[in-house]
């Protein structure tokens, strides 16, 4: 067996020098003849201090040579492969800076309900009925909001197709559910059943008392799921192994899981673990404990995780709190009431004494934090906490996050800068999509509606941006493909549209420079990776994407066609067309 031979075997079965988080230092690249060299095309390298290049050679799992491809071509021995670019485009590996690969690739099993109105989503609902065996639960994923009244959906239209089998069907954002009255009789949800947390996560119900079937915020419909449709282990490692290829032919090779949610930390992490050890794991995972539980101490759980098992390519490290819910249930925190229901302006999951004090006892602990917060409120509590924090602990390097940043008041943007937060932001969302114009400007009002999404602000405050899909959550419709999030970061219109007016205040565009750094730049510093990945360089690990285009050579409209050719992750090719 050759050297290359034996390197490839290695990286393909996981056997390789475990390389954690935290890693600082890159080791230099080896001698010998490159594995793979790329020419031909444009090299964008995301590295300031050579920006471009000719080609780039790789050995191993390292990136060993960026320059000019007489340089490259001088590396190539009798087994090295060389990538004609062919006028495309080489750049870092992608990376997810906020996804949820278990808990979506398992709940967007079923049927999809991606439809604009409730007629459209029924229909889809009665086509999936025959192909449905047995008397199993029901599953579906993506109804979305704006197709139904603001009380939500109804059991009533479930029962007529499924009376006797459980359904559950999980909203597009992933923060809510609908369910029929059967879910409802197993799980023993009734008029007198309590709400899982009264004010933020509730079962909708008529005048009466009843529940219609409309399950607001994740933990209403998690009583529902682990009672009623449970997902075992084999049908979590099943939905992880079909799903994981999809992320390489998006060209990711990285990324934050955000929160499992169906099931313990412990558990599912070792279904990564699995996968790693069998050879079938195209990406490295940096995971979290998922915090929504505000009588639970999260710090025995995430310290735990933390200094339990890490491998190569999964680790755990991160707390993630959930601050706030979403506008579209009004359960998003926010600092004036909601214009469609001004007795209601949103509750914080957690009070500020609660996220004081977990924050500043996880910062002791060399914890990094990653918050979920939407409204303006919750923005406000989280970065008072991280301020907290930094003024009561020992100064240390942190990387804390908050997510999504939907409404940020303006005396706020600064102060991701000052605190070193970094401004994780799910850029597919910025578009004047249906749900912007029926559900959010509804919710909020134009006012705060048209000053959502402050991305160009945000960078000139300071913050580092990392973009982050969230998927399979979404305001309207679902993706984990980064260049759909490039492209609305670059236009802020609707993929492909030229004539569509952008969302309000243009100026909060990024450049095509912006935006590709806070893909892959922007989440390697956000999980501490800055030093071995996020850009093409020299002992860097041998994360790359091939593209058929050039993106800084067709209009920004068109970044969405781009078709990923090729995906390398350590030196081995995860995906090729």
């Amino acid at each position: 067996m050759s050297r290359r031979q034996a390197l490839t075997v290695l990286a393909l079965m996981g056997a390789a020098p475990v390389v954690l988080a935290g890693c600082n230092s890159r080791s230099q690249p080896s001698s010998g003849s490159a594995d793979v060299i790329f020419r031909n095309g444009t090299v964008y390298t995301v590295d300031p201090a050579k920006p471009r290049a000719e080609a780039v050679a790789t050995r191993g799992k390292q990136i060993v040579h960026v320059g000019t491809a007489d340089e490259a071509m001088a590396l190539a021995g009798p087994s090295t492969r060389v990538v004609d670019l062919d006028g495309g485009m080489l750049l870092p590996g992608f990376a997810e800076g906020h996804i949820h690969p278990i808990a979506g690739s398992a709940i967007t099993r079923g049927v999809d309900l991606q439809f604009d109105t409730r007629d459209a989503i029924l229909a889809a609902l009665r086509d999936h009925a025959p192909t449905v065996a047995g008397s199993g639960p029901v599953r579906g994923f993506g109804w979305r909001y704006d197709a139904f009244p603001a009380t939500g959906p109804r059991r009533e239209d479930l029962d007529a197709i499924w009376p006797d089998r459980p359904v559950l069907l999980i909203a597009i954002d992933a923060h809510s559910a609908w369910v029929n009255t059967k879910t409802l009789e197993l799980a023993g949800i009734t008029r007198d059943s309590a709400d899982p947390v009264p004010g933020f996560s509730v079962f909708q119900r008529d005048p009466d008392g009843t529940p219609t079937g409309y399950l607001v915020e994740v933990p209403a419909y998690m009583q529902v799921l682990n009672s009623v449709v449970p997902m075992d282990e084999g049908f979590v490692t099943e939905s992880l192994t079909q799903w994981a290829p999809k992320a390489s032919e998006a060209g990711i090779t990285s990324m934050f899981d955000a929160g499992v949610e169906i099931m313990p930390e412990d558990k599912a992490f070792g279904h990564y673990r699995d996968l790693e050890t069998a050879g079938k794991l195209p990406f490295r995972v940096t995971g979290s404990y998922y915090y929504n539980q505000p009588d639970v101490d999260p710090l025995p759980k995430i310290l735990a995780l933390r200094d339990g098992p890490q491998t190569e390519l999964v680790h755990v490290n991160v707390l993630k709190i959930v601050m706030d819910g979403v506008d579209a249930g009004r359960t998003a925190a926010m600092l004036a009431p909601y214009a469609d229901k001004p007795d209601t302006s949103g509750q914080p999951l957690f009070s500020a004494d609660q996220v004081n004090d977990v924050v500043k006892r996880a910062d002791a602990q060399g914890i990094d934090i990653h918050v979920h917060c939407i409204g303006d409120r919750s923005t406000r509590m989280t970065l008072d906490a991280i301020a907290a924090a930094i003024e009561a602990n020992p100064q240390r390097d942190r990387r804390n996050a908050i997510a999504h940043l939907q409404c940020v008041d303006p005396q706020d943007i600064p102060r991701l800068g000052k605190l070193g937060v970094i401004a994780q932001v799910s850029a597919q969302w910025a578009a004047p999509d249906p749900y912007w114009h029926n559900v959010t400007t509804v919710r909020l009002g134009p006012e705060r509606a048209d000053r959502m999404y402050p991305f160009k602000s945000l960078s000139n405050g300071g913050a580092r941006l990392s973009f982050g899909s969230d998927w399979p959550a979404a305001s309207y419709y679902s993706t984990f493909r980064p260049l759909e999030a490039i492209e609305i970061a670059v236009t802020r219109r609707e993929l492909g549209k030229t004539d569509q007016t952008p969302l309000p205040r243009p100026e909060e565009r990024l450049s095509l420079d912006q935006a590709i750094t806070a893909q892959t730049m922007g989440p390697a510093y956000q999980l501490r990776r800055e030093n071995d990945l996020g850009s093409i360089t020299a002992g860097k690990l041998a994360d790359l994407v091939v593209l058929d285009k050039d993106l800084t050579a067709i209009p920004p409209h068109e970044i969405h066609q781009a078709q990923v050719k090729l995906t390398m992750m350590n030196g081995v090719v995860r995906h090729e067309k």
